[in-house]
């Protein structure tokens, strides 16, 4: 507690299907119907992870009122990121979501504990700046120890890959307060993680790429190829800004894949036509496959009908691996 999963095992992910099997989960928790059953310890992680990165969300976006940061805000926005891959977790699941059940309120938690500390943490860090991104780094603390706890009692390899790259935008989110902290004087002793963790993180840069379910850091190492013929191109608006983008459909090995190409204002005169056959390389961003996003971007595609080649994979950080 960014964005950002590899193709050889995203596949892992959303991939198994609800089935007729039903778990308890113990007298205080519902029930959930999955092929791949959940422990209880794993049904209360991931219910208590819901909360716990609301918990961070909503603690940045009260102290951003008082405190014109953008640290504030912009970790915020990051914890929002880090809510909604819990959630997706729990649907899949078919687990009860808490933050539904309050209704997603700001400084509203169905854990009384986390509700207690979310009046703590806000009333520490209203005393100051200072103060205020002390209760930051506290936060990324807790999170960064519960999630190593959490790791540990699941064998799901969507659940780790979550866990995995939650921890570490908790470990960039640390390295952000403190430095910033730091800055204006202050100091901060972790209360949750050893001495010596707390020292490695800080020592180490900004971590960026994507973690797999083994802990490790990964990449989308391998990119489909494909050699097909073009069945659809269109025009779709994409994104928040609605920025249209060709939108090609190819058939290949009896399969038909959806690949994003490039913003239209990128090539008005884009010449790719149903019925030609064309050569791509592409990949699937991180997380895509998590949130039902089942397309490809393109790295390179060559128009074999009219000799054309568009060649993205200078722009798109994936293309190289």
């Amino acid at each position: 507690m960014r964005k950002l999963l590899s193709l050889t095992f995203l596949a892992l992910l959303l991939a198994a299907p609800f089935g007729a099997e039903a778990f308890s989960v113990g007298p205080n928790l519902p029930y959930a119907r999955q092929t791949f059953k959940l422990s209880q310890q794993e049904v209360k992680d991931l219910l208590h992870m819901r909360e716990e990165e609301k918990l961070a969300r909503d603690v940045y976006l009260t102290l951003s009122k008082k405190y014109p940061l953008p640290i504030f805000r912009n970790i915020a926005r990051s914890e929002s990121r880090h809510m909604e891959m819990v959630g997706l977790l729990l649907k899949k699941y078919g687990l009860p979501d808490p933050v539904q059940e309050t209704g997603n309120r700001v400084g509203v938690f169905k854990d009384p504990a986390l509700q207690e500390l979310y009046r703590k943490l806000v009333s520490q860090g209203e005393r100051s700046l200072v103060d205020a991104l002390k209760v930051g780094a506290t936060i990324e603390d807790l999170d960064i120890a519960d999630l190593e706890r959490a790791v540990k009692d699941t064998d799901k390899p969507d659940i780790k890959t979550v866990y995995y790259n939650l921890m570490k935008g908790s470990r960039n989110h640390m390295r952000a307060f403190v430095r910033l902290l730091r800055r204006y004087g202050g100091s901060y002793s972790p209360q949750y993680i050893s001495q010596a963790q707390f020292n490695r993180i800080l020592s180490t840069p900004h971590e960026a790429g994507f973690y797999a379910p083994n802990g490790k850091v990964s990449t989308v190492s391998s990119l489909y190829h494909l050699k097909g013929k073009v069945v659809l191109v269109k025009q779709v608006p994409l994104g928040r800004r609605g920025v249209k983008w060709w939108v090609v459909e190819v058939e290949a090995a009896g399969k038909l894949f959806s690949l994003r190409v490039a913003p239209v204002w990128w090539y008005p005169d884009f010449s790719v036509s149903p019925g030609d056959q064309v050569e791509v390389s592409a990949f699937q961003p991180p997380y895509w496959r998590l949130k039902g996003v089942n397309v490809l971007v393109v790295c390179t595609l060559t128009d074999n009908s009219n000799g054309k080649v568009y060649d993205f994979s200078r722009w798109r950080r994936f293309c190289g691996n």
